[in-house]
């Protein structure tokens, strides 16, 4: 008959009480520690996501800011008949950066 190696072979349990009783507890604590462990880990996630999602609210903010600015600087350039061409170019550029971060994609007209 061949030899059975490799097999784990698992402790009998000690008839003991208490060192049944430190076993579990043992075991408890472990459990425990693997489940703060987790909850850190997805508290830390959620915190990551909410930073990231912050920084992109803050940048669409600022990029409409500057679409603004680029609006009235080509109402401008029409009014006055001086500067359209860059006006209009910077307005691209800042409706393009709008999209860019709302869609996530950059639209196919832009000039670069």
């Amino acid at each position: 008959m061949p030899a059975r190696r490799g097999r784990n072979k698992q402790r009998p349990e000690s008839s003991d009480p208490l060192v049944r009783f430190a076993a579990a507890v043992k075991r408890s604590d472990e459990r425990a520690l693997v489940e703060r462990e987790r909850i850190k880990a997805e508290r830390e996630e959620a915190a990551r996501l909410a930073q990231i999602a912050a920084d992109h609210a803050e940048a669409i903010r600022v990029a409409r800011r500057r679409l603004d600015k680029a609006i009235g600087a080509a109402k401008s350039a029409r009014a006055s008949g001086r500067g359209v061409a860059e006006a209009d170019l910077a307005w691209r550029h800042a409706k393009a950066r709008v999209i860019e971060l709302e869609t996530g994609e950059a639209p196919g007209w832009t000039l670069d």
